[in-house]
């Protein structure tokens, strides 16, 4: 991976090393550099801006920008693969929780059932007796008196 962003980064940086730039001297003789041609009333001269790499080769370029071509080509096909596979997997989430929604909404339609505290009928009659109204209260003890 690192190789392939080197190689992209060298074919980018390639162009731009061979522009075209102008030098251009005014009347007053002062001196521009600029990638327009100069205007009539100045002195142009073309700048030589290819390397001054004499073992330059211009076919290994041409070999290097069709390796660049084909990395790209191999990235693109592979970042479709990978949206192809996101898109599967975003589908198949999407079933899922549609075939979820629609057996929590089965369970809800369906007769609820209901739990019962007792035999049907009822334990019987309870083991302790009913309330009922409550016995009157006795006269109230006196307090005894104290010998001292």
């Amino acid at each position: 991976m690192r190789s392939a962003f080197a190689l992209c980064a060298f074919l980018l940086a390639g162009p731009a090393v061979a522009q075209e730039v102008f030098r251009c001297t005014a009347a007053d003789g002062k001196v521009t550099y600029q990638q327009t041609p100069c205007p009539k009333e100045a002195e142009a001269r073309k700048v030589d801006t290819t390397p001054a790499n004499s073992d330059f080769d211009p076919g290994q370029r041409e070999r290097l920008l069709k390796a660049g071509d084909e990395a790209g080509k191999r990235l693109e096909a592979r970042a479709a693969e990978e949206e192809a596979e996101r898109k599967r997997r975003e589908e198949a989430r999407e079933r899922d929780a549609q075939r979820e929604r629609e057996a929590q909404a089965r369970e809800e339609a369906r007769e609820p059932q209901y739990i019962y505290s007792g035999p049907p009928g009822g334990w019987g009659r309870p083991p302790y007796p009913a309330p009922g109204p409550r016995p009157p209260l006795g006269p109230r003890p006196v307090p005894l008196p104290s010998g001292k």
